[in-house]
């Protein structure tokens, strides 16, 4: 496991820092946001295939407090990183088991504990996984929040689960989260709702294939009117890709 942080980036480091003193994990200060880190795997030396934990901040137009993780991918745009409808490999199961560790050691703290919708770079041939803390520079710079993190990452473990990818829900997919949560089920990349008119075969494709060892796909029911659901079942029943309503 590779562990990166913009060296500009108050949660990044706050993370890391408890990453390296707490655990002994090494991490990497990097001169610019991850986002725009295209192929980080070339520059820090990763093994083929090792996974990166990327520690970072979150920000919310509401300034919701929330501690999340999610993956890495575009839609149809890449001004975040990137490249349009490419997505970075996503180990789902280890990203379940860094929100359940979240979820057992952050809960009460007066956090939002959830996944985030893909929707961001960087590119990456390798396995790649947020860590976030959201919102503010107060919640950034809280130790006790960096260690919480920071905890959840070293304790967390490849599990065995059932994987889906998802789509529907807002950009913190409260559907899916307790999904994963209470029924025991690792969740893979995720388009939110708001994405509908962006996904097309070939994105849905590329979720299944970087996710590995993904079923199929969740469908929130309720996210889609009944044409919208039509068109997403239509679309895969060609591709044969297994699904299920929730």
């Amino acid at each position: 496991m590779k562990v990166i942080y913009g060296k500009n980036d108050t949660a990044g480091k706050n993370i890391s820092r408890a990453l390296s003193d707490q655990f002994a994990v090494e991490t990497k200060e990097i001169e610019y946001h991850p986002v725009f880190y295209n192929y980080p795997e070339r520059e820090i030396g990763a093994a083929k295939g090792e996974l990166i934990i990327i520690p970072s901040q979150h920000k919310s137009e509401k300034n919701i407090r929330s501690l999340t993780v999610h993956a890495a991918g575009n839609f149809d745009s890449s001004e975040l990183g990137g490249f349009k409808q490419k997505m970075s490999p996503y180990d789902a199961r280890m990203a379940r088991s860094i929100l359940m560790n979240i979820s057992k050691y952050g809960s009460g703290l007066g956090y939002e504990i959830t996944y985030e919708a893909t929707h961001h770079g960087p590119f990456s041939e390798n396995p790649i996984i947020f860590v976030e803390i959201g919102s503010s520079e107060k919640e950034y710079g809280d130790a006790d929040i960096g260690y919480v993190m920071a905890r959840s990452i070293y304790e967390a473990f490849d599990e065995e689960s059932e994987i889906y990818c998802a789509l529907g829900g807002l950009h913190y997919p409260g559907k899916f989260t307790r999904i994963a949560l209470k029924q025991g089920i690792s969740i893979g990349h995720i388009a939110s709702k708001h994405r509908f008119n962006e996904i097309n075969q070939n994105i849905l494709k590329e979720m299944m294939a970087k996710t590995p060892g993904a079923s199929g796909f969740f469908i929130e029911e309720k996210s889609f009117n009944s044409e919208q659901r039509r068109k997403l079942e239509d679309m895969l029943d060609e591709l044969s890709f297994a699904y299920k309503l929730v």
